[in-house]
């Protein structure tokens, strides 16, 4: 009788552990430069729409943002700014993404080494070509790219 709960029990765990492991929800993000375009678009989405969920899953640990003063923020210094304006805006995360960037348009470079992306934001403007304003480091873990560091630069008007 031992041994029959000892089985039912390796069973139910086994079962658990295979679901979480192989759940229907979890998309495994493919290593391109694309795949990190979009990990970009949602981390901007979640931000925009204060989804603090979709932000934390989107950012490692110990994220980091630097201003363009030299400042750091940690994730949970933007976690409770992100919170201060939660439901600000309503559209769908897509089309939060792309109103954001309609607005603020910028030439994305991505570079890919491993399971580390570096996603560069350069101005659109001709007097300003190749000045880089922003830079942000993705880490590939558990088959998503997570947000690991971004760094802003001012552009001289």
């Amino acid at each position: 009788m031992k041994r029959l709960i000892l089985y039912l029990l390796m069973i139910v765990f086994g079962a658990r552990a295979a679901y979480r492991a192989f759940a229907l929800d979890a998309v495994v993000e493919p290593h391109t430069e694309a795949a990190v375009s979009a990990a970009d678009d949602d981390w901007l989405a979640a931000e925009l729409r204060g989804d603090l969920s979709a932000l934390d899953a989107r950012l490692m640990p110990n994220y980091r943002d630097v201003t363009a003063e030299g400042k750091v923020h940690t994730k949970q210094d933007l976690l409770a700014g992100v919170a201060k304006h939660a439901g600000k805006v309503t559209t769908t995360p897509l089309q939060a993404a792309a109103d954001f960037r309609a607005q603020h348009p910028v030439v994305e470079h991505v570079l890919i080494e491993g399971d580390t992306a570096i996603l560069q934001f350069e101005s659109t403007k001709p007097a300003e070509q190749g000045i880089i304003r922003s830079v942000d480091v993705f880490v590939y873990k558990d088959g998503r790219w997570c947000g690991l560091y971004s760094s802003h630069n001012k552009v001289a008007s």
